[in-house]
């Protein structure tokens, strides 16, 4: 059984400075880990250093790596993007009705979240690049493939295959930048959140200009007509009466194989085709150039020893494998902390991805329903168009930001400034000024609060493969079922309950960032290289160095490691270090 004592170094420091003031940026402690008859001491040296830290030169060693997996994002945010415009023009292409075409959504989101999970449970077991060539090869060919499907069944299942694809992406993108950069990640996981709001902007776009966007519905199933008729009366010939009468027009293939061939959606499918098979290419290389060792990632974190130090047992002595490896694989920073905090970080993205999703799609409803006095039922689309530009704006101006100020603060301007914008925008609803300024407002405020919390998670734990698994799957369910949720509000009690739920939805975001900041800074991770500010980025950075080793207590009275910078000496007790194991091992 295993028992944990953290001590302070109690060493003299003028012996083990050798006569020196002890530096002040210099921390030391002892862990005393009992196991069975013996005991391993771990000592570890921390010391802060005052360079700034340049994330332009981060990027410069990375580029790279950082433009590769930007570049995967977005061609995530490019296979989100197109379903939605396309719709009607693959329903006369499958012959297929609105109802039925509903499926398609349905199916790509399922498979992300079961390619998800997938990439997750492989990251471990298969390199990650390679697998990320699949996923990025998978989306490309699903692009070439779709043009000719004729059938809902077979565009089904391309879009299994691509939602899988899609999972493997979204995942591994995440986990790659944040396993490379850290504590440093912020800047970066912006700008690659960013990238997926540029796909998912240039993806409709490009589909636009070939869509013939003609609902093929009347005219697969069929539909009735009311025609106005008039009936004389026989009294007086002077004198009608108006009647209606209700003509059933049957299905109509001939007009839908028409509509088919008038539209030139295949065009688009390739180009995006081209797109996503450039981008696989970029991974290709990625693996090429590594292969060779031309290409290596340039942590700064690694080459600081940034990660917690980690304990490495010694041939002879039995250590408990299960226990050592939930240690040093699940719970770097104790098994408690890395469970609370991934969840409420969990549960954050839930609130966040639900938020954004439903606003988005609810906002043309409501425009369209809440008889606002002054605002047209066209003005929908452009306030759906408000908030997503805003929402990518926000995005792109969290890159500069993100390397200026903390995650913490950060998220609580994006949770109360939304917060904020959704109560004016319920209290002046009657406004139509105030409708375009709220919209325009939560989509700025929303936009970076996913990246960002993620960002501030790893500031408190070493986010794994598992972690982000859950991270991803737990975002993708909240911006999935939040708007089923909010559909059956606004059918039950009006168009007004979309902006009480996003309120709701806003206000319990502010209680999960407070329990979350809470949480992460009892973090042994957050302890160590605790932050000067909680506004401004230190610009100090933390250096762990550290030496393990099994000693006998009742053979040692004095151990020091000291900072190299002053001295190499260690003082330790007297004897080899063959004696040392021997008395161990008795």
């Amino acid at each position: 059984m295993e028992s944990t004592n953290h001590t302070n170094n109690t060493t003299n420091p003028e012996l083990s400075n050798g006569g020196s003031k002890p530096d002040a940026n210099n921390h030391t402690m002892n862990k005393e880990i009992k196991l069975d008859d013996s005991q391993w001491l771990e000592h570890t040296t921390i010391s802060t250093r005052d360079d700034v830290i340049s994330f332009w030169k981060l990027f410069l060693d990375n580029w790279q790596y950082v433009v590769t997996y930007c570049s995967v994002f977005g061609s995530f945010g490019v296979c989100v993007g197109f379903l939605g415009p396309t719709v009607f023009d693959l329903g006369c292409q499958t012959h297929s009705d609105l109802k039925k075409m509903n499926w398609v959504f349905f199916v790509q989101l399922i498979m992300t979240l079961v390619g998800s999970i997938c990439a997750g449970c492989m990251a471990d077991k298969i390199p990650s690049h390679s697998l990320m060539l699949i996923g990025a090869v998978g989306v490309s060919l699903a692009m070439f493939v779709i043009p000719a499907c004729s059938n809902l069944g077979s565009l089904i299942f391309v879009l299994i295959v691509m939602g899988w694809c899609m999972g493997c992406l979204d995942c591994l993108a995440n986990l790659k930048i944040i396993q490379m950069f850290g504590k440093n990640v912020g800047p970066f996981l912006q700008a690659m959140h960013c990238s997926y709001g540029i796909g998912a902007f240039v993806s409709p776009m490009i589909a636009s200009a070939f869509l013939l966007n003609k609902d093929c519905t009347p005219y697969i199933d069929g539909f009735t007509i009311e025609t106005p008729t008039y009936r004389v009366s026989s009294g007086n010939d002077s004198m009608s009466e108006l009647s209606t009468v209700t003509v059933r027009i049957p299905p109509q293939p001939q007009r839908v194989f028409r509509y088919r061939h008038m539209s030139h959606l295949p065009n688009a499918f390739y180009i995006l085709g081209c797109l996503q098979l450039v981008i696989a290419g970029l991974v290709a290389y990625v693996i090429f150039q590594e292969k060779r060792g031309r290409l290596k990632p340039r942590n700064l974190a690694s080459e600081e020893g940034g990660h917690s130090h980690m304990l490495t047992p010694v041939k002879g002595f039995k250590v408990d494998r299960l226990g050592g490896w939930l240690r040093d694989t699940c719970c770097a920073c104790g098994g408690r902390e890395v469970i609370l905090i991934t969840a409420l970080t969990c549960a954050s993205l839930f609130v966040f991805d639900g938020l954004q999703s439903s606003f988005a799609n609810y906002i043309y409803t409501y425009a369209h329903e809440s008889g606002v006095k002054g605002l047209k039922k066209y003005e929908g689309a452009v306030l759906d168009a408000c908030f997503w530009g805003l929402f990518a704006a926000g995005r792109l101006i969290a890159v500069p930001i993100a390397a200026r100020f903390t995650a913490s603060f950060m998220l609580i301007v994006n949770v109360i400034g939304c917060a904020t914008a959704l109560l004016l925008t319920i209290i002046f609803r009657w406004s139509h000024v105030m409708i375009y300024l709220g919209t325009c407002s939560i989509g700025l405020f929303v936009s970076s609060m996913s990246p960002t919390v993620m960002s501030m998670a790893e500031q408190f734990i070493d986010i794994n493969s598992s972690i982000t698994t859950c991270l991803v799957v737990i975002a993708a369910l909240g911006e999935a079922l939040c708007p089923v949720i909010v559909g059956n509000l606004v059918v039950n009690n009006g168009p007004s309950s979309f902006l009480v739920f996003c309120f709701t939805f806003s206000v319990s975001a502010i209680f999960l960032y407070a329990a979350l900041l809470f949480m992460g800074r009892q973090s042994e991770k957050f302890k160590v290289s605790k932050p000067e500010s909680f506004i401004w980025l230190s610009g100090k950075q933390v250096i762990v160095e550290g030496e393990s080793t099994f000693i006998k207590p009742s053979s040692i009275k004095y151990y020091s490691r000291m900072t190299e910078s002053d001295s190499n000496m260690e003082m330790g007790p007297m004897g080899s270090r063959e004696n040392l194991t021997e008395n161990i091992a008795h």
